[in-house]
This record gives structure tokens, sequence and C-alpha cells, in this order.
């Protein structure tokens, strides 16, 4: 069973139940960290994963540990043990906002932040997680070494090779070339000509030229499903349930869509069996991947919940998938608002970003959402999105208020009107997507843009709008893209928050120019399987306004990542 009411730096854990604990057991005790808080940790469900995964090795002890909310050190939640307690300290990293947390946890355990002013007998500091493995360069001055990929089926053979102590002998390149998707920072050095990156140097023959990203081939033998159930996170008391990994539809802004290529399912048998025993402690499932509804088994999946009493949520909907008979199955499993991604008003736009659905099928599923018993609506924008006109811009105004106009004569006809709530966020070029090599809207187009939507909208009766900050967009634009140089900036927002980081001249260079693709990359030390020439082939078709077929989800030749 998970454990209750012990400290957390300040932070007092909620009532927990579940599956998993943590153990003071055996020989090595490791931190798996979250650098953020404790409802942000525990809403994680990769972070809930890994926990798992540790505390099933021999002869490992794992314990949680989130960033205080208050200015001191971090304890772990199961033994208040702080962090220079510990022979690993393993941060998970979903998100780049929280890299100067990273650095703050170490700081105030008195564990020097930087890989090069730490010795012998300090924790092993290691990291993985999705952020990492999309460009793991701003956080390498930082760590021992990474994790990269999806870990079911490396992390047990490392902590294995890496016995007995002192753990941090065993980082050596025989051990990077064992281990796949191990990258150990320094090994290598980054080389610069002209203030540019210019790629990395080798400081041993045998280090690998790159690190595979690793992926699991077939998740019929895996299950990623909610360990500890909380009180206290984003998903109150919900047992979440991973139901695919990676998106067939190729948008081309979404990393989730090529590093997770090619896309898996797990098959019905092990959803449903998760959903049978998360049933013994909580009657609310939510099922989690890109695109829940892709699930060629969903309403199968769905009926199971509802024979069980339980109440369903999805993390995201297609819309193209949205049939009647989905929808009366969401609306029978007690789903309250629905969650839709046009991410842009009008067509053209749509095709730039590949994103292969019309504006009649967009009203059409929302007509059905509101028919079948779902009021609520939330729909996702970008803005700043490569090609984009001021036309496209007013688009997402007229698509809106088309949307409310179905809304709103399906909602009066079941006499009872729900909320649309608009997330309008600015787009951030991401690696390992074709549109990595763009640079990022500037600010004060931005601005514009949102507040020109705000105007519109936000005035409008049964319609709120929600936009992202500028700022921590620009923010983690600055990370994504980022070299080893972006360390510096991340000690220095640690100590001074990022306002006193950022400048217009890093921004210049890392955020609002335009790569040329013969260049090379920060994150080229990465091999995610897919070949450049794919990608390019994607920004030019792009630019074309032309869109690309689904991923098959069968071997091809395409992107190469089947091969």
């Amino acid at each position: 069973m998970g454990t209750g009411g012990k400290k957390a730096g300040t932070v007092s854990a909620p009532i927990e139940k579940g599956w998993m604990s943590g153990g003071t057991m055996g020989g090595i005790k490791a931190a798996l960290v979250y650098p953020n808080t404790y409802r942000a940790g525990m809403s994680s469900l990769g972070f809930q994963k890994v926990f798992q995964l540790f505390n099933t090795i021999d002869n490992m002890a794992c314990e949680r540990v989130f960033l205080p909310e208050s200015p001191a050190p971090a304890r772990s939640c199961e033994t208040g043990r702080g962090l220079g307690g510990f022979d690993i300290i393993a941060f998970s990293i979903s998100f780049e906002n929280d890299y100067a947390n990273l650095v703050t946890l170490l700081h105030t355990a008195g564990i020097p932040p930087r890989q090069n002013q730490r010795n012998k007998n300090h924790p092993l500091v290691m990291a993985g997680g999705v952020a990492c493995f999309l460009n793991p360069e701003p956080l390498a001055p930082f760590m021992d070494c990474f994790l990269l990929g999806e870990i079911e089926e490396t992390l047990g053979p490392f902590l294995n090779l890496i016995h007995p102590f002192p753990l941090k002998q065993h980082l050596t390149p025989e051990l990077a070339l064992k281990i796949p998707g191990l990258y150990i920072p320094s090994l290598y050095t980054p080389v610069y000509k002209n203030d540019l990156f210019a790629g990395h140097e080798k400081l041993h023959p045998l280090a690998p030229d790159t690190i595979m990203v690793q992926h699991v081939a077939h998740l019929e033998n895996h299950q990623t499903v909610t360990g500890i159930i909380s009180s206290d996170t984003a998903f109150k008391n919900t047992c979440l349930i991973e139901t695919g990994r990676g998106c067939h539809h190729g948008c081309r802004f979404c990393s989730a869509g090529f590093i997770y290529r090619p896309p898996r399912i797990y098959p019905k048998e092990v959803i449903t069996h998760a959903m049978d025993r998360a049933s013994t402690l909580t009657d609310r499932i939510g099922l989690v991947s890109a695109a829940v509804s892709d699930h060629p088994q969903i309403n199968e999946i769905c009926t199971r919940g509802i024979e069980k009493s339980l109440h369903i949520s999805f993390s995201s909907l297609r819309l193209d998938a949205l049939t009647p008979e989905l929808v009366e199955t969401l609306a029978a499993s007690g789903v309250k608002t629905a969650t839709i991604a046009p991410e842009a008003g009008t067509q053209r736009m749509r095709d730039i970003i590949n994103k292969k659905i019309t504006r009649p099928e967009i009203l059409s599923a929302v007509e059905r959402l509101v028919h079948g018993g779902i009021f609520n609506l939330k729909l996702y924008f970008m803005v700043g999105l490569p090609f984009e006109t001021d036309a496209d811009v007013e688009g997402i105004i007229s698509l809106s208020l088309d949307i409310r106009d179905i809304f709103l004569a399906e909602s009066k006809k079941k006499k009872k009107i729900g909320t649309i709530t608009l997330s309008v966020n600015p787009f951030v070029p991401k690696p390992a997507t074709p549109f990595q090599w763009l640079p990022m809207a500037p600010a004060a187009l931005l601005k514009q843009r949102t507040a020109h939507l705000k105007k519109s909208l936000r005035k409008v009766p049964n319609m709120k709008i929600n936009c992202e900050s500028h700022r921590m967009a620009r923010v983690n634009g600055l990370l994504a893209r980022g070299d080893q140089r972006v360390a510096a900036m991340i000690e220095t927002a640690a100590r001074e928050g990022w306002s006193k980081s950022l400048s217009q001249k890093d921004l210049a260079a890392f955020l609002y120019r335009e790569i040329n693709p013969a260049d090379p990359l920060p994150w080229d030390i990465l091999n995610t399987g897919i070949k450049k020439n794919f990608l390019i082939r994607e920004l030019k078709r792009a630019e074309a306004e032309k869109t690309t077929p689904d991923c098959p989800m069968l071997p091809c030749e395409q992107c190469s990542i089947c091969r």
C-alpha cells in the first residue's frame, strides 16, 4: 500500500492508496525526484511508472522526493531522508520549465549542481523523461548520466551493472556500449564555431557516436498504470491507465508523433485488467495517450468500465474518431467535459501542421458531443505557428463562434448549457519535429495576436479564453532548443528567476534564429531512429501546404524507424 502523512520537504503527503510504496530495505538507496510539487509529480503517470520499475529491482529501495513548497531541503515521502543520504538521485523530467527546480533541489541539499564539481562521495545523479530524450543538452552539465527513451527494458540492466559501490566508477565508455540509451555527457565535449554549436567531440574512442533512444517494441507484456492513488493531484483519486504510445497522425508541431514512432497500443485485455484492479480502490479511471479515441477497441474498454460503475475520463479526443457510438459511451461513462484540439482556425493552417480534420468535421463533432450529453468543451488552439497570417488568427475567432452557435443550439434542445473554454498557446518549435529548424514567433507578434483573440472572444457568453504566458513559452523554447551553454542560464534562474537570466542575445541565438537543416543540432547526439531527410521532406510539404497520410503503424520505409 502507499504511504500517507509523511513529509516531502515541508509538504505533508495526503492520504494515499495503491499497490506500490518505496522500500527502506535493500543495499542501494535511490531517490526518484520530480522537480516540482507533490501535486504535479503524483499527477505524472511516467513518474509513477518509473517509481514502480525502481522498486522491482533486487537490492534497491526507491523513495519519492518532490519540490518543497517552502525554501527548505527536500525530504523523501517514505522516510524523510534528505537527498544527500541517497546513493542515486534520479530525476524524472517531463517539462522544460522544471529545469531550474532541479538545480534548486541539488543546491539546497548541499550537493554541487554541476557534475564536474562533485566527487565520488556524492550521489550518482541521473535523469530521464520525455524532456530529456527530446534534448538533454541544457541539463548535460548537471548529470552523471541519462537513460533516454522508454526505459522498461534498460533500467534493470543498468542498475545491475553499476553494482557494487562506488557507483560512479562504472560510468565508462564500455558501459555506454552495453546499455542502449545510456548517455554519459562527460565522454563528450561540445564544439562551437563563430559562437554557434558545431557538434560533439568524443573524448574516448569507445564512446558511442550517438545515443539510440530506446523504444519498447511491443506493449503486450507491459502495463503503465497509477501505482499510488492520491487525493492531491490534478486527477483527484483517479487511477490513470495508458492505452497507447505515440500517435499515427503525424502533426508536424507535435514531438509525441515522432519520438514515439512507431505508434503502439496496449491490448484491450491489458487495459481492462488494470481497470478491474483499480476498481477495488477507486471509481475514477483516466485513460491516457496522445489520442485515446484512436484505440480500435475503445468502445469495448469503456463498456467494461460502465459495467464496473466507473467514471472514465480521457486525456484527449480525436475529433474524427468521435462516432455517435463513442459519444454515447463517453456520456454513459460519466464524462462531463470533452477536450478537443482543432489547433488552427483555417484549413490552410491545419494543412500546414498536418492536422487532417476539416471545419465541417469539427462542427459535426461538437454537435454530436452536446447532443450526446457532454455539455462542456475545452478547445486547444495555437498562435505563432509557422507561415501563419493574420487571416489564420481571424479563423480562430470565426471557428470558435461557429462552434459556439452549434453548441448553444444543441444545448437549448437539451435544456442545459455548459461552457466552452479556449486554451490558446504560443507555438514552440520542438526537437525531433519537422519544425525544429524554424524560429519562434517574436514576442510582440504573439502578444498582439493573443490580445486580439481575448478582445474578440472574452465577452462572448458561455465562452472563456485562457492564454499561456508568453514569457514561459519563451523559456520553454530556449530550453527546448538550447545547448550546454544554457546550463548557466538555468543556474541564474534557480537563484534569481527567469526574468534575470534571459537576454535578447540568448533569445536571438537559440529561439528566434532559423537554422539551416544542414547545420548540426545540439540534440543530434541522440538517434531517435527517424532519418533527418524525412523531417526535411515534411517541412517542405508544410511550406507547400500539403498534408501527409497517417503512419500506417506497419513496417514501411518512409521515416526509417521500422527498419
